[in-house]
């Protein structure tokens, strides 16, 4: 899924001398008294100057869900919504009040992809078609193992380094699965607006631990 600390310096001086004069001899004639008063010099707040454009700060984001037609950030600040086919810009923006600022990379087309750009936070990566965040209308989300105290899930609970087995107690029974006894994935739920009724959010494992989540994702790509 954005601090400039205030400085006040008040100087305050007071300084109190006495100088004590003795005789030589005969009785003590008392010593004139002398008293220094340093006057405080006037108040100097000092004054902040920043160049340039500083980078966003991560909010206290809690979580991060994959679903179906979007992703949901619940943060301090709120909850931040970006869905598949509302464009790049608002769903970038959502994961870096989440995860801070990262700089994308282009990766030209190859076997199994047209040209595309990534954002990669690490515990999260979005892709899109094309270098142009401005016209590409919907990209692809997908979760890993790295480390992240946000909370990243699917909207029934799966979680990469999760239980299969818990995950899919949690499925409906129209869900779509596969287990071959190796791997597992299972179509958690279609994306409106997709081309298929076999798009949207797909969870895959190896020997029962959840290795994966995509997001929209064709459940039958070769690729």
């Amino acid at each position: 899924m954005n601090r400039l600390p205030r400085l006040a310096a008040v100087l305050t001086a007071t300084a109190l001398t006495t100088v004590v004069l003795a005789g030589c001899s005969g009785a003590a004639t008392p010593a004139p008294t002398v008293t220094v008063t340093v006057t405080p010099g006037p108040t100097t707040t000092p004054t902040s100057t920043t160049t340039g454009t500083a980078t966003p700060e991560p909010a206290s984001a809690k979580s991060v869900t994959l679903d179906a037609d979007g992703i949901v950030v619940s943060a301090s600040e709120g909850t931040i919504n970006a869905g598949y086919f509302d464009g790049v810009t608002p769903a970038v923006n959502a994961l870096t009040v989440a995860f801070g600022s990262v700089q994308p990379t282009f990766l030209p087309a190859g076997k199994c992809n047209a040209d595309q750009t990534t954002y990669d936070w690490g515990a999260v990566k979005l892709t899109y078609l094309g270098s142009d965040a401005s016209a590409a209308s919907t990209f692809i989300l997908s979760a890993s193992t790295a480390p992240t105290t946000v909370d990243v899930s699917t909207a029934l609970g799966a979680r990469v380094g999760g239980s299969w087995k818990s995950y899919i107690a949690n499925l409906p029974s129209s869900a779509l699965t596969r287990d071959d006894g190796t791997y597992q994935d299972a179509l958690e739920s279609a994306t409106p607006g997709g081309s298929s009724s076999t798009v949207g959010t797909v969870v895959t494992a190896t020997n029962g631990a959840i290795t994966g989540i995509t997001v929209p994702i064709d459940f039958n790509a070769d690729c």
